[in-house]
């Protein structure tokens, strides 16, 4: 298919994943990326559109570059700048906007809906215009917000549907066989850069219940920051059916690894984050610790900044019974780190230091395959010829 000119602007998986469907659907030529200001050219968390672009040779430009392009579709997938349409010599432009247009315009859309409480929220394709998210939709797509999703959890959600939302309508995007309708100003919402400040992550304790988790939940991103109280870093809490009979935020019971407190309303227990001190016992085999701290179930399928979790952290230091004892949490086998290193690679590891393949075997059995690939598209066949080892070796 003849395409226009395509621009991928913006970062992490949404935009990589949209761009290597682009590669595969249209081909490489007049394709080019716009990374963010802060893209550093590696992985974190989410994926990196400028190392994406380097591994398959595509072009990276400025803005400034892409205005005198002719017949150009551009798409802003988190793309971290103000875009003018007027700049533009000869452009289609396109945005995906976590959230169901027209509320929610403008910032923290993985914040604002837990807070306010909303059961919903959305992915909107529009056009880009001279306003703040106010251009004509294309396509939305809705899901419901779990009751204990937090805010990684729902921004996790935005990529999801958002890249899928992308790829349904890429077709009629490139051939101009969209159809855009305008938006309504009623049920319209804004909320600005000043609407939250992250640099205070203390709860307000003088809310019900029900809002303080709201906060937490609103708060709690572990690759950016965890809510506070009382200076303790939490993690996850629960709502007591005893009413509060205390000024609301008094310290009523402090133990070891919770604290409860009185509230407007009812009593609640917040849970202390232990998570740094269970990847170690995860490391040492401390399994009645981990027990333990995994009694907070929210600490099971936690990473850290390199993508690590705690079945991760087992496996890779052949810690058998954690393994099994984190699998019967439900610990996600299907976990990777942020290079795609999935948890059968961190099983050969193990294997190579220890020459028992135990947790190999198991590993392989519930379904991790050895033809899953990392962001540096190898597979595990590929690592085991590399260290000449056999797939026989292990699963013997």
């Amino acid at each position: 298919m003849d395409h226009p000119f395509i621009c991928i602007a913006g970062k992490n998986n949404i935009a990589v994943d949209v761009l290597d469907h682009v590669i595969r659907h249209y081909g490489k030529e007049n394709i080019c990326v716009v990374c963010n200001k802060t893209e550093t050219g590696e992985n974190t968390f989410q994926r990196s559109l400028r190392k994406f672009a380097l591994q398959n040779k595509i072009e990276e430009k400025t803005l400034e570059e892409i205005y005198e392009i002719d017949d150009l579709l551009f798409m802003s997938l988190e793309f971290d700048r103000i875009v003018k349409p007027h700049l533009f010599k000869d452009a289609r432009l396109y945005n995906i906007h976590f959230s169901m247009l027209p509320k929610y315009k403008g910032m923290y859309t993985s914040a604002h809906p837990i807070l306010n409480g909303e059961e919903y929220s959305g992915v909107t394709l529009h056009k880009i215009d001279a306003g703040i998210d106010t251009g004509d939709i294309i396509d939305q797509e809705r899901f419901k917000i779990g009751d204990r999703d937090d805010c990684k959890a729902l921004y996790l959600k935005y990529i999801k549907y958002g890249t899928d939302l992308v790829l349904r309508n890429m077709d009629g995007l490139i051939s101009k066989k969209v159809i855009a309708t305008a938006q309504t100003p009623y049920g319209s919402t804004y909320y600005s850069k000043r609407s939250l400040d992250y640099n205070d992550l203390n709860i307000d304790l003088n809310q019900t219940a029900t809002g303080i988790g709201r906060q937490i939940r609103a708060l709690s991103f572990r690759d950016y920051q965890l809510p506070k109280v009382f200076d303790i870093t939490i993690i996850d809490y629960r709502i007591l059916d005893s009413r509060s009979s205390s000024k609301p935020g008094t310290e009523l019971v402090r133990g070891k690894s919770y604290t409860i407190i009185s509230t407007i309303d009812h009593n609640m227990v917040l849970y202390f984050d232990r998570f740094d001190e269970l990847m170690k016992a995860c490391e040492n085999g401390a399994i009645d610790q981990v027990k333990d701290i995994c009694s907070v179930q929210k600490h099971v399928n936690e990473q850290d900044k390199n993508g690590w979790s705690p079945l991760i952290k087992a496996t890779y230091f052949n810690q058998t019974d954690v393994v099994k004892y984190l699998l019967s949490l439900g610990a996600d086998p299907k976990v990777k780190n942020r290079n795609g290193t999935n948890l059968l690679m961190y099983a050969k590891e193990a294997y190579k230091r220890n020459k028992e393949n135990t947790l190999f075997k198991l590993i392989n059995r519930i379904g991790v395959s050895e033809k899953e690939k990392d962001h540096d598209n190898h597979d595990l066949l590929y690592y085991l010829q590399k260290e000449e080892l056999t797939l026989e070796e292990l699963i013997k």
